[in-house]
Order: C-alpha cells, then sequence, then structure tokens
C-alpha cells in the first residue's frame, strides 16, 4: 500500500477501498484463474475494438463466459467475503459480475444493482485486467481511439484510472502534437454541466485586455476568480491526467494552449490525486524556459504556487485525522497505523518542498511579486468558537518561514501592503534592531490604516493581534515614543458630530479603534517610557481619551471602543498592575455600556480590586433591572444568561 492512497483517499474513503484493493490483490496471486479469464479479457478487448473501428452493435449474449466456478471455490474458500456470499445466496458470483460487466461496455448499463460487497471488488478487478490488456494492445495507441475507448466504458468504475496508469509512455511520445494540440474552442473544452457560454469567454477575453497588470499576483487572482466553477470535459480531462503522469513537459505545453488562465486554473479542480514532485517538476520546468510560452510566465508560476498551496493544505487536513487515535477502529485498523506513518512523514517532506518551490520562484518572480503571493493568505479562525484554524494557520506559517530562511538580504517594497505583511517584517525588525525600518514601517501601517484597503474584523484573531503588538513595537522604537503614539491617535480621532448627525460612517471608528488597540500594547515596551511615572500618566491619558470619544459618540459605539479599552484593562490586570485600580474604577464610573462593561471586568483571571466591586455593586443597583428587562424585551435570551455568568465570575452573586 504505498502512499499515493493516502494522497489520493481520506480515512472514510479507504475503509471502503482498502479491502477492496486487497481483494484485487488477492485474486492478481492466483495464476490459474487469471489464465481462465484471459482469452474472455482478450474477447472483449476485440470486440471493443471493432465497436470502435467498425461501429459494430456488440450483444452481450454473443459471448461465451469462462466456467471459472471451481477455481474460484478452491482460491477463495477461505475467504470472509466469499464464504459470506455463499451463504447469502446461490447466485453464481462470476455469472452475474461477466454479465454486469459486459453490460457496463456494451448496453451503457449505469444501474448499480450489485448487492455484495464482492461482486464490486470481483467488477473491478475485471475492469484492471481489461485495463491492462488495451494498454498493451498497439491497436489502442492512436489518440483518436484512446478518445473512443473513454466514451465507450463511461459506465466501468475503476478502469479509467488503471488506463492511465498504464498507458506507455511512447505512445504519447510518438503522437505528442495529437496530445497536446487545442484546436477548440474555450467553451467547447469544459464540462456540459459547468459550462460557460461563448458569450461569456468573449466577455472574458476582453476583461484580460484591460485587467490592471501592475501587481501580476492581484491580475492571477482576479483573472482565475471562479475557477473552481468549470471542469474540464471527459476528453480534455483524460488527456491532462495522462500527460501529467507521463511527461510533464508534455502537460505543460498542453496546459499552455488552453490559453485563458481560469481554464488553466480549473485544471488543478480535475487532478485526481496530488503529487507533490509533479507540481516542483513543473514549477522546474517554468523556471528553466527549456520552450518559450504562449501564456504569461509569471502568471503561469502564480497558478502552480496557489495551487501547491491549496493541495498541500488540503493533503495535510487530510492526514491530520491519523492524529487521532480515538478514530481507529475494525473497518480501519489494517491501514491505520500507516496512516500515522504518512502523517509525520508528510509533515516532514512538505517542508522541503515549500523550500525547493520558494528556491525555483526565485529565479523568476522577485521578492517582492513572491511577497504579494504569500501575504495574501490571511490567518483564520474555525466556525466554531472563533478559535485559530490551527492546520490553516500552521501552513501559512510554514510558507512565510520557508521565505524568510531563503529570501537572502531583504530590500522591503511597502507599495503593495497588508498587515501579514506588516507582521512579517516586524519579525524581521525584531531580530535585527533595525529602527530605520522600524520608521519605514510605521510610515507604511499609517498609511495603509488610512487607506480603502484597511479592513479589521473587530477581534483579537490573526493578524490583527499581532498588528497591535507591531504597532506597539515600532512605537517604541521612535525617537519619541509616546508623541509618536498621541500623534497617531490624534491623527485617526474620530470627530463626532453629536446629535442628529448627517450621516453614520463606522469607517474611521474602525480605523481609530485599531489605532488605540496598538498605541494601547505600547505599553508593553518599557524602553518606550523614561520611568514607571511617565508610563502611568500616558495610561491614564489614553484610558480617559478613549473613554471621552465613547461618550461623545452619536450612538451606542461600544462594540467598537470596547476593544481598546478591553485591551487597557488587560495591560493593567497583568503588565501594569499600579494602574489596575484606577483603570477598574474608570471603567465602572465612565463607561456607560453596562453590558459591555462587564464583559471586560470578567475577561481577566485576576479578580477586580473590592474597592471596585463595592462601585460596580452601586451601579448595579442602579441599571441592572432595567439592562435585564431590556435584553429580554428584545428576544437576547443569550445575552441574559450571559449577564448571570459574569457575575458569578466577579463574585456580584445574583441580581433581583
Amino acid at each position: 500500500m504505498n502512499k499515493e492512497i493516502f494522497y489520493k483517499n481520506d480515512l472514510y474513503t479507504l475503509e471502503w477501498k482498502y479491502t477492496e484493493l486487497e481483494f484485487i490483490e488477492l485474486l492478481d496471486t492466483f495464476s490459474a484463474l487469471n489464465n481462465l479469464i484471459t482469452p474472455f479479457i482478450n474477447n472483449v478487448t476485440n470486440s471493443i475494438y471493432d465497436s470502435i473501428k467498425k461501429n459494430n452493435t456488440i450483444k452481450v449474449t454473443d459471448f461465451d463466459l469462462p466456467n471459472i466456478a471451481d477455481e474460484l471455490e478452491r482460491s477463495l474458500s477461505h475467504n470472509q467475503l466469499y464464504k459470506s456470499y455463499k451463504n447469502h445466496t446461490e447466485q453464481s458470483l462470476s455469472r452475474f459480475t461477466f454479465n454486469k460487466f459486459l453490460q457496463r461496455i456494451f448496453e451503457q448499463d449505469g444501474d448499480n444493482n450489485e448487492s455484495h460487497t464482492i461482486q464490486r471488488y470481483f467488477h473491478s478487478w475485471l475492469e484492471k485486467k481489461l485495463a491492462q490488456n488495451i494498454t498493451q494492445d498497439s491497436r489502442f495507441n492512436s489518440f483518436e481511439v484512446l478518445r473512443s475507448l473513454m466514451n465507450k466504458t463511461q459506465m466501468l468504475h475503476v478502469f479509467y484510472n488503471h488506463v492511465i496508469l498504464n498507458i506507455p509512455k511512447y505512445w504519447v511520445k510518438s503522437k505528442k502534437t495529437k496530445w497536446v494540440e487545442v484546436t477548440v474552442s474555450s467553451e467547447k473544452l469544459l464540462e456540459s454541466m459547468r459550462v460557460y457560454s461563448k458569450e461569456y469567454f468573449e466577455n472574458y477575453i476582453d476583461s484580460l485586455q484591460i485587467q490592471p497588470k501592475e501587481n501580476l499576483w492581484s491580475y492571477t487572482q482576479e483573472v482565475t476568480l471562479n475557477s473552481d466553477y468549470i471542469m474540464l470535459n471527459h476528453e480534455f480531462s483524460f488527456i491532462s491526467s495522462v500527460l501529467i503522469k507521463k511527461d510533464v513537459s508534455l502537460w505543460i505545453e498542453f496546459w499552455d494552449n488552453l490559453k485563458l488562465p481560469i481554464i488553466q486554473d480549473s485544471v488543478f479542480h480535475s487532478l485526481s490525486d496530488f503529487r507533490p514532485h509533479q507540481y516542483l517538476e513543473l514549477v522546474n520546468e517554468l523556471v528553466n524556459k527549456k520552450k518559450s510560452f504562449k501564456s504569461k510566465l509569471k502568471v503561469l508560476l502564480f497558478i502552480l504556487a496557489k495551487n501547491f498551496f491549496d493541495a498541500s493544505l488540503r493533503l495535510t487536513e487530510r492526514l491530520s485525522i491519523y492524529e487521532s487515535p480515538e478514530r481507529k477502529n475494525e473497518r480501519n485498523k489494517q491501514f491505520f497505523h500507516k496512516g500515522v506513518k504518512q502523517q509525520k512523514e508528510w509533515n516532514k517532506e512538505k517542508k522541503q518542498y515549500y523550500d525547493k518551490i520558494i528556491k525555483l520562484l526565485k529565479k523568476q518572480l522577485s521578492n517582492s511579486e513572491i511577497e504579494d503571493w504569500i501575504f495574501s493568505y490571511k490567518p483564520r479562525t474555525t466556525n466554531r468558537q472563533f478559535k485559530p484554524n490551527k492546520i490553516y494557520n500552521s501552513e501559512i506559517k510554514l510558507l512565510t518561514k520557508t521565505y524568510r530562511k531563503n529570501s537572502g538580504l531583504l530590500k522591503p517594497d511597502f507599495r503593495s501592503f497588508n498587515l501579514q505583511k506588516f507582521n512579517f517584517y516586524i519579525e524581521i525588525t525584531q531580530k535585527k534592531e533595525d529602527n530605520e525600518l522600524a520608521s519605514s514601517l510605521l510610515e507604511a501601517i499609517t498609511n495603509y490604516i488610512s487607506s480603502d484597503k484597511f479592513f479589521w474584523d473587530k477581534s483579537y484573531s490573526e493578524p490583527y493581534f499581532s498588528a497591535f503588538k507591531g504597532l506597539g513595537f515600532i512605537l517604541s522604537k521612535q525617537d519619541n515614543p509616546i508623541q509618536k503614539g498621541e500623534e497617531l491617535i490624534n491623527n485617526f480621532k474620530t470627530i463626532h458630530q453629536g446629535w442628529n448627525p448627517s450621516k453614520i460612517d463606522t469607517t474611521p471608528l474602525i480605523k481609530e479603534s485599531f489605532v488605540c488597540c496598538g498605541v494601547a500594547l505600547l505599553i508593553e515596551n518599557d524602553e518606550a517610557f523614561k520611568d514607571k511615572s511617565q508610563k502611568e500618566q500616558f495610561f491614564k491619558r489614553l484610558l480617559n481619551h478613549i473613554l471621552k470619544q465613547d461618550r461623545y459618540s452619536q450612538f451606542d459605539n461600544s462594540e467598537y471602543y470596547q476593544m481598546p479599552l478591553h485591551l487597557l484593562f488587560l495591560v493593567a490586570s497583568k503588565v501594569f498592575l499600579d494602574v489596575k485600580e484606577y483603570c477598574e474604577q474608570q471603567l465602572i464610573d465612565y463607561y456607560d455600556n453596562l453590558y459591555s462593561l462587564l464583559l471586560i471586568l470578567s475577561s481577566s483571571e485576576k479578580s477586580i480590586c473590592d474597592s471596585s466591586k463595592m462601585l460596580i455593586n452601586e451601579r448595579l443597583n442602579r441599571e441592572y433591572l432595567f439592562l435585564r428587562k431590556k435584553l429580554n424585551n428584545s428576544n437576547q435570551a443569550d445575552k441574559v444568561q450571559e449577564l448571570e455568568k459574569m457575575l458569578n465570575v466577579l463574585n456580584l452573586g445574583t441580581k433581583s
């Protein structure tokens, strides 16, 4: 059982496929049985060829079925699947399967009416034997005959894969022009169920001409958008699958001839399995430019790079299930330990693949272009409980780490900028203690926050929390950190319009809150302050500024200002205990939203001060019942329950 079967199938698929493969391998060992069916397979092969070349109608009743019942009994008498079949039916296994096999080929019978597992397994074995026989028959070596063969055998299940696996390379190389040329229009390349109209491709081609090309990675993303909604049709998918296994240079010619990036990208969705070495070979072939290409070389490299990342991620996710011993059961115990081994091996191997691919890309792409690709991947959270997506984020981390290792002396280009790039260069700055780079980063992040491209989802998830810490760090490296921090806050300060504002735009609020979060974490960097007194005064000014902004806002903006206030509270509770009591009491006295206040106060592992408990109890006595009634009236029962939990965390008891 080689590793490629784990690359191609998940655990649940292998639970039924593994026994099928074992059964087929078992049948292959019985030489007498194989000899008995050889004339039958030859007869079927000849009949298929005649039906292709002479357009003959073949009748199933024309075939003499091999009499292998006795040999099956001798060979499989101890096999559990065979014994189970014999115990449940008197129907001949071989006769039923031979007839079903012929009906699927010559009558296009798509009815899956096998009632026993062994019938399916035996059928798969016949398909394998037929594929091996046909790919040894030189009459089938022309592309036209193979194309007709694929059409006539569409009802078979595993035949297609065995044909692709066994086609001799010289069949392809001797007629390579036929294999690589693409003479039909774009819409005729695609599966009819997913095809776009001719008009769509005409408009798409027009859009390629006007699409901005200053940033080729952005261009690639735009022109391959929605490629997962299209798929090569049966004929061209077959060509692609054969060429990728037989000769990558010919596959690249075929791929290049597809012309349109959206179709070139869609090819990877129909490749049946992921073989990392093939991606490496493809990138190597492209960067060494042994041939000229009709398509833009850098666009082809970006398409390959993004599909390698996606395929590597899918394989890592697929194999991650073997990290859980509780998944082992009776259905998979025979191969589970092999899956564990493959999972460990892949996690080691993919580091080497990323390393080699980055080195190859650098031969044709600049650091800036590679960074455009790498930093387009944004850390994710899971759908449940908004926890970090460990596997996805680890894939990004590996990619980023590999690039940093291979990047040499970096000359940052901040014309293309986002938070992922910011966080990467923060790490570079911290390791090199490069104050000049810190100043350039401060300018770049300021410009980015000011731009329309800035986005923050108002959470502490990545890349946002690292960006907060990074902003605090680079401020600490400026000549006058406190002044720079306060200038930054004033630059992004929202001027609230008071009652009846002409319009409500939350974008400035989001930017202001983000900046306040970053400046709040300046307090983590002791070197930014002359002494504790200066740090304390800065903390108090920042806290009071945010509380004032919250009170001036024209509507309840707690969801925005709550974030920097929460960070300041955590800083006071964990890093700067000297201001803990002051912070708690200022929040209790001046933060108007009681629910958000309780969220903040209950978020720390450390209990609030006794004096703060007295203050919050006084406020609860005034406002609690009103808040609870308000939440109940607006059908927010979940918040009522959360309210009770927060009171328990704060040891304030139940209010009535």
